[in-house]
């Protein structure tokens, strides 16, 4: 510190004349000391130190001390050359004045004005680490004015380099740091050039991510991940490596390991994972790297084989395998077919008569096969065959009279004139001649044509009163929250007494050709609504059931097994259902029903058309089995017109239904009045239910299912036919519905 000025020698002065009433000396007998210091300062203390002049006698010597400053006055006396002058405030300027008294008489004195230090920082910390930089963060110190103070970060690593830096906020970001090292910080304040004491704190940066992540192997149950060691640290004595991936029960699982590979089990067969993979060094993590991978898929177990009627055939069944599945692959006999449900029966025609074969049967998902699993087929010998010669004989003459009265009564109701407020068509429909112009024009430029008409459906209906199906009572009787009927198309059922919301099933009335009420679309029942769904049936008095989805897809319930497995019948409330007979074909099913009503005594006849070939959200592999099918449904409803309305549904009741209605429709439109309008029918189908027609891979696809049908009725016509993309438009679920029945298992089967 610099020795007090002149000033400072005449305030002294001023003391020596008795002008200052601390017990200063009055004459100046003896000299003064000499070199006068501050040598120490802390935050509430100052340390002084001088030297006594040669010409005293020490041991007689009293050093007298005097501090003045904004909070303190007082004199201090001492025979020692320090002196150590405390409770003193943080980071404040002291004026010090020092003589010597010799056995009554004083000395001149010496001034000089020392700063005590400034309050440490408090409560540093690490506010954020990566593997490169570390930042601190820390409070101002307490007790003084925290202006114009300066910052000093210092801070050794582990190649024992030193490095400070100086800030005036109060974080600071040390970055150019090694990766998985730890480095001593030390945290100071500078005020006045002088220092705070130091706070220290240990910290580690992350280490590197993982590298060349991948999978090892894959079982049904079971993946193994494997990686490199990060980049930049030799010692991983240190290092932990971390796994994460979202379990089948929605909860995220964990595991660590100090190697460089780990075997995630207990997984789902036939699922996809995203894992997360980290390394940790001394607590702290490295950015993650994702990977996605699936298990192998379930083979299928305990599936049966039976001759199919004619001796050239065999029917294969077998049970859903646990977990996901995308397709079945199945060989008999040479010939390979691709199936996409399970539960219900595979026709495999042209096999030899009286024959065994071996029937192969492979799980597939993922792109991942598993094990085939193999049975025994035998058909039928060439006795059994004759007596169904004669039994397939017999049932021609009777279809073909049948057909024969079927065509007389279907032209006289054709000749019946359609009422005018009915006509179906509308402006902007397309003639049959210009159709396949038409598809060529909006399928250009990657179906930019369809993209653009399709997003004019998308606010059609929207706004509509639902309120309904949003009373507490119905909520849960829907399978997706944003499928909703509105109020006004709505199926009503006949009130229950005494139970609230009796009333409601997730049903709406659509238009077809020549009504406003043609059919009735509807979801797959829950498992708490099968009664609802037959009480629907049975008052509508509809002979058809068209089911478009398959009760398991891709390891997910879409729709409860609301009819009979086998003879024994089913009972819900008053209804009793029995299953008749069953009729399995390559891409659909047809079962006959009986519906028996205890409380009235009366029967009624069901026949349900169950399509097999239709994945969720995309398209079948080609218009032809849904034009067959079609065809074949079209013919029934057409015989049973005494009925009330066919009643249509898949998983949500909006997606593959809105598409088969409005085919079975607009076919029909085209052999009546020569042309077609898909546009005009989807956007009117949506004024009665949401989302029909559910996605534009789907309104594509009816676009195709219209123009192979021109294609097959003009043979002569060269068509061109194009392959289209499925984009979800995603519904959904009502998660609490679901999930509250989830568990619920029908003691009949049913």
């Amino acid at each position: 510190m610099a020795r007090a000025g002149g000033n400072l020698r005449v305030w002294g002065s001023l003391v020596l004349l008795g002008l200052y009433s601390c017990a200063v000396p009055r004459a100046a007998a003896l000299n003064g000391v000499s070199n006068l210091t501050a040598e120490a300062q802390t935050n509430s203390s100052i340390t002084l130190r001088w030297e006594a002049s040669k010409d005293t006698d020490p041991e007689n010597l009293i050093y007298w001390v005097q501090c003045r400053g904004d909070n303190i006055y007082k004199t201090e006396n001492t025979t020692n050359t320090t002196l150590t002058v405390d409770g003193l405030a943080p980071a404040s300027i002291y004026e010090f004045v020092v003589w010597v008294e010799e056995n009554g008489t004083n000395s001149t004195t010496e001034a000089i004005n020392a700063t005590t230090a400034p309050n440490p920082v408090t409560n540093l910390r690490v506010e954020t680490q990566n593997n490169s930089s570390i930042t601190l963060s820390w409070d101002e110190p307490e007790g003084h004015d925290p202006s114009n103070l300066t910052y000093w970060i210092q801070w050794l690593g582990e190649d024992y380099s030193n490095v400070s830096k100086s800030t005036t906020n109060t974080s600071f970001v040390v970055d150019s740091l090694a990766p998985a090292s730890t480095y001593e910080f030390f945290v100071w304040v500078e005020k006045n050039e002088i220092n705070s004491t130091a706070e220290i704190l240990n910290a580690s940066t992350a280490p590197n991510p993982v590298r060349n992540l991948s999978v090892e192997t894959q079982t049904i149950s079971s993946i193994t991940l494997s990686w490199d060691e990060p980049d930049g640290r030799n010692d991983t004595v240190h290092l932990t490596y971390g796994v994460q991936w979202l379990g089948d029960d929605g909860n995220y699982k964990n595991k660590s390991t100090t190697n460089t590979s780990v075997v995630v089990d207990n997984l789902a067969p036939g699922s996809t994972y995203e894992f997360s993979v980290w390394v940790e060094y001394k607590g702290i993590r490295s950015t993650t790297v994702i990977i996605n991978a699936s298990t192998v898929p379930a083979a299928v177990s305990k599936p049966s084989c039976v001759s199919a009627s004619g001796g050239y055939g065999v029917i294969l069944t077998w049970p859903c395998p646990s977990g996901g599945y995308d397709t079945f692959e199945v060989e008999v006999g040479g010939q390979w077919r691709n199936q996409t449900s399970c539960g219900t029966g595979m026709s495999v025609s042209d096999l030899g008569p009286a024959q065994s074969y071996t029937a192969t049967i492979t799980t597939i998902s993922n792109g991942l096969r598993a094990s085939p699993f193999s049975v025994n087929c035998h058909t039928e010998s060439t006795g059994v065959i004759v007596g169904a010669i004669v039994g397939i004989l017999l049932l021609f003459i009777l279809v073909g009279l049948l057909i024969f009265f079927l065509k007389r009564r279907r032209k006289r109701s054709q000749q019946k004139e359609t009422p005018k407020d009915l006509v179906f068509s509308v402006p902007g429909d397309i003639l049959a001649k210009d159709f396949a112009n038409h598809v060529r024009v909006k399928e250009k430029d990657s179906n930019y044509g369809f993209a653009e008409e399709y997003q004019q459906l998308a606010p059609e209906g929207q706004g509509q009163s639902q309120t309904t199906a949003l009373a507490p009572e119905n909520t849960s009787k829907n399978r997706y929250r944003n499928v909703l009927p509105y109020d006004w198309s709505r199926v009503p059922l006949k009130p229950l007494h005494e139970e609230p919301g009796s009333d409601y099933i997730n049903a709406n009335f659509m238009p077809g050709l020549g009504s406003s009420k043609e059919f009735i679309a509807t979801q797959g029942p829950l498992p708490h609504t099968v009664g609802d769904f037959w009480r629907l049936v049975w008052e509508q008095k509809s002979h058809t059931v068209v089911m478009l989805t398959n009760c398991m897809e891709s390891g997910r319930v879409k729709c409860e097994h609301y009819w009979p497995l086998d003879a024994q019948p089913c009972t819900h409330g008053q209804l009793q259902v029995t299953l008749m007979s069953e009729e399995v074909k390559e891409n659909w099913t047809v079962r006959d029903l009986q519906l028996f009503h205890m409380g009235e005594q009366q029967t009624h006849s069901v026949r349900q058309f169950h399509f097999l070939a239709w994945p969720d959200h995309g398209v079948p592999y080609s218009p032809d089995p849904l034009l067959d099918f079609q065809k074949v449904l079209r013919e029934w409803v057409d015989q049973s017109m005494d009925g009330g309305p066919p009643i249509v549904h898949c998983s949500a009741g909006v997606g593959r239904t809105g598409t088969l209605i409005a085919l079975d429709v607009l076919l029909r439109q085209l052999e009546c009045e020569g042309l077609v309008g898909p546009f005009s029918f989807v956007k009117k189908m949506r004024e009665s239910r949401p989302l029909m027609v559910q996605t534009e891979a789907q309104y594509i696809f009816l676009h195709q299912c219209i123009l192979r049908f021109l294609q097959k009725s003009a043979p002569a016509l060269i068509l061109k036919e194009s392959i289209y993309e499925n984009v979800p438009n995603f519904i959904y679920e009502n998660v609490a519905a679901i999930r509250a029945n989830e568990s619920e298992v029908s003691a009949t089967g049913c």
